[in-house]
């Protein structure tokens, strides 16, 4: 069995969900929980009713490659946090819990990680090899053009375009809003802003709130396409969106509906819209 506490340890398959405890799974989920998972599968097979009910189980994506920090290790299951998801809910990265057997020792240290802004492996952190390509923890050499990487850049992300993450959030065009989703399968609104932002190389927090307090503040009319847009009730922030102009956004709505156009500036008058700048 591998060691995981032994060694730098990262997400050795394209995508897994991170569960907020090891009987959270379902029978309808054991395509998500299988040594070799299939992510896309899995969410293609869930129904609206399905993915409802993982409001209470799921927590968000770890995708291939993606630094853990594992706590502890029992049953076939791993304690982690995932540093590259800035969470509240713990100072080291977003907890919760994932299969052992997707999570893989670093062989050796990355000397140039990037980060994949599109297609199946969207989100996930390989190390650009000099000789071309790019090696993935598992030793597979991924032939991906120079356009379809960015280097990973959390900790000062310098300038960026919110127009480029809007374009990488626009890829998910369509496809049904997926509670906790943060890859290639599905994302939700928070994870729609999360993974669009981190395929530039710029680490946000993962869920809204965190967003939302993280972020340089900045007035809804003056938000500029791809600034996350938040929306507040009398509880706090329940949604995020990405301005489009004119008072438009793009988002990930609600189960049942699709990832795709909205607006800001239509809201209820219970509602209060705020946005922010990610520097």
């Amino acid at each position: 069995m591998l060691d995981l506490l032994a060694a730098p340890t990262v997400v050795g398959v394209p995508a897994t969900v991170l569960w907020n405890a090891p009987t959270a799974p379902r029978p309808i989920d054991a395509a998500a929980v299988v040594d070799a998972p299939d992510l896309v599968a899995w969410a293609a097979g869930l129904d609206d009713d399905a993915r409802l009910g993982l409001l209470d189980r799921a927590d968000t994506h770890a995708v291939l490659g993606e630094p853990v920090v594992v706590v502890a290790e029992s049953d076939g299951w791993a304690e982690v946090r995932l540093p590259l998801q800035p969470s509240s809910k713990h100072p080291d990265g977003y907890p919760g819990f994932l299969p052992a057997a997707h999570l893989l020792p670093l062989a050796s240290p990355r000397t140039d990680p990037v980060v994949v802004r599109s297609g199946p492996l969207l989100g996930a952190v390989l190390d650009r090899r000099a000789a071309g390509g790019c090696l993935g923890p598992d030793g597979v050499v991924h032939d991906l053009a120079a356009t379809t990487v960015t280097s990973l850049r959390s900790t000062s992300p310098g300038a960026v375009d919110p127009s480029d993450a809007l374009a990488v959030a626009r890829t998910f065009t369509g496809m049904p809003y997926l509670w906790a989703g943060s890859s290639a399968a599905g994302v939700d609104c928070s994870g729609l802003v999360h993974v669009s932002y981190r395929a530039l190389g710029i680490v946000v927090p993962r869920d809204a709130d965190d967003q939302a307090e993280a972020l340089e503040p900045v007035a809804p009319e003056d938000a500029r396409p791809g600034d996350p847009v938040f929306f507040a009730n009398e509880h706090g922030i329940h949604h995020v969106a990405m301005a489009t102009g004119g008072g438009a956004t793009f988002h990930a709505p609600r189960t049942g509906q699709l990832v795709g156009a909205g607006r800001f500036d239509t809201v209820a008058a219970t509602e209060t819209v705020t946005a922010a700048r990610v520097r």
